[in-house]
């Protein structure tokens, strides 16, 4: 090894970190106006429309936005993946980086979540009638730590599987039927099957297996995509 690769190493060795720190950070920079009149917006016209709507709006736009995560998430792999390979970047760093871009993505969709529900539960219960208690309201939140990496790793797994195997009319077919009954189990996670004692145990038992499962499907796709060189 000569002095130059000696000084290299530990530059290379970081760059999978970076790159997951890098998406991250373009990813937010992307989504700078949406989610700050989301945060705003959303609690002001829940009060506004407390009689109509009772359980409020956040819940609602907090599971829609979790379109946004996973649109994210499979758009970069299908516009930069093979380019990113192509320039040299290993599979192996390129999984690395995408888990710390889900973990960071993650964190901070359930934060914005929690802030959200605690601010409208704060404006409803000075002005109307909340829909539930502060320990409810800090669990909707909270749940998304582990709610928001499934989105986020289906999206990302439809974006590299369409690398892989083209995105032809029986791929998009095949991708439309998987996802419905996919999105009906997620909706089922996100609303229905969260408890506390036994339950909770459960519940982020299979919250968990699916992650894995996901990443795991990720992490095979990626293997096997062939690496083009830069034209």
């Amino acid at each position: 090894m000569t002095a130059l690769d000696t000084a290299r190493a530990p530059v290379l060795a970081r760059r999978r970190y970076r790159l997951g720190l890098s998406l991250f950070l373009g990813s937010a920079r992307w989504l700078r106006w949406i989610v700050p009149a989301w945060v705003v917006l959303t609690p002001l016209l829940s009060l506004l429309f407390s009689d109509a709507v009772e359980t409020g709006l956040w819940r609602i736009t907090a599971t829609v936005f979790q379109w946004f995560v996973a649109s994210v998430a499979g758009m970069w792999f299908y516009q930069n993946l093979p380019g990113t390979i192509a320039r040299g970047v290993t599979r192996r760093e390129v999984t690395t980086a995408y888990l710390i871009f889900g973990v960071l993505a993650s964190v901070a969709t359930a934060a914005l979540v929690t802030a959200g529900a605690l601010a409208e539960h704060a404006l409803l219960t000075a002005f109307a009638e909340p829909a539930d208690t502060w320990a409810g309201t800090l669990a909707t939140g909270a749940r998304y730590l582990v709610i928001t990496p499934i989105y986020f790793f289906t999206g990302a797994l439809i974006g590299a599987s369409a690398i892989r195997f083209g995105g032809g009319n029986l791929f998009t077919i095949i991708v439309l039927v998987a996802a419905s009954g996919h999105y009906a189990g997620i909706l089922a996670l996100e609303f229905e099957f969260f408890g506390t004692g036994g339950g909770l145990a459960l519940w982020l038992g299979v919250c968990l297996a699916v992650i894995a499962v996901l990443v795991a499907g990720v992490v095979a796709v990626v293997r096997t995509i062939p690496v083009r060189s830069r034209s």
